[in-house]
């Protein structure tokens, strides 16, 4: 069941087309979990021009003249204290996919993600619209490419340069949501000076953007560092969706894991909303 719910949000990822009239050419942008990734991608693309920052460590920071607010459902409560402490203070603008929150109210412009919520699943299309909503935001086009899923295998490490990092950082997620398994994610450069050595019997995936030191690792190993196909983000994230899904027919694992672990969500929900 879960299997076949993933794959029909994967079918329809290249639907998916943002209508925004609001352009920004900077700011500080903000959100948790799958948010954070999309956060982390558009401050990739931009070259710093967007700062990716946690919500909650931003709450001890001044106010910047424009806070994007990224949250599908609007619901964690770190965003209330925060669009609170900076109300009135900063243009507000927030991205999601449940216009009527409580924090709403406290937001300059309200953008929506055109995703519709109906069950609870790992964040995968609604990934690739928050994604896709972010960069339009910014002013940011990807040309279409045709992705192919690849082999994750066990505890694999994602390394991602650039915009790429934050496709890593989601992918890391997804692997703990669906599998309840230990991942890793780091930039090019960062896992090239240590994490490499934790990275023993385990696939190393790299979101490629073209850059030839990507190939130059690959040569190194074909087998361990396996390289996509892809050089965008959109299309890695499109990757990583598909090699998922494929993974979880391998292992015969139909089922979401942080829905079954009753206790960690319990937790989990407890701090978040």
């Amino acid at each position: 069941m879960a299997i076949e719910l993933l794959e029909k949000e994967a079918r329809e990822i290249h639907k998916i087309r943002p209508k925004i009239k609001t352009v920004l050419d900077h700011g500080v942008v903000t959100g948790a979990g799958d948010s954070y990734a999309a956060c982390l991608t558009l401050e990739g693309k931009s070259r710093g021009k967007f700062r990716c920052v946690d919500p909650y460590e931003l709450l001890d920071w001044e106010p910047p003249d424009n806070l994007v607010v990224v949250s599908v459902s609007g619901k964690p409560k770190v965003y209330q204290h925060l669009m609170k402490a900076f109300y009135r203070r900063s243009n507000i603008l927030l991205v999601t996919a449940n216009p009527s929150s409580v924090i709403s109210s406290l937001a300059n412009e309200i953008i929506e993600i055109p995703y519709v919520h109906n069950q609870r699943l790992p964040g995968t299309l609604s990934f690739v619209a928050t994604l896709k909503v972010l960069y339009a935001l910014g002013g940011y086009t990807e040309p279409e490419e045709i992705s192919k899923p690849i082999k994750l295998g066990r505890n694999p490490f994602f390394v991602g340069k650039s915009e790429n990092f934050g496709i890593a950082y989601f992918a890391w997620l997804k692997m703990a949501e669906v599998f309840g398994e230990q991942a890793n994610a780091e930039r090019l450069e960062q896992f090239l000076h240590s994490p490499i050595f934790s990275s023993g019997g385990r696939n190393v995936i790299v979101f490629s953007s073209g850059d030839p030191r990507e190939l130059d690792l690959s040569n190194e190993d074909r087998e361990k560092f396996i390289l996509t196909e892809c050089k965008t983000s959109l299309c890695n994230a499109e990757t990583m969706i598909l090699s998922l899904i494929q993974e979880m027919k391998e292992r015969n694992w139909d089922k979401i894991y942080f829905l079954e672990n009753e206790k960690v969500l319990r937790i989990s929900s407890k701090l978040i909303y």
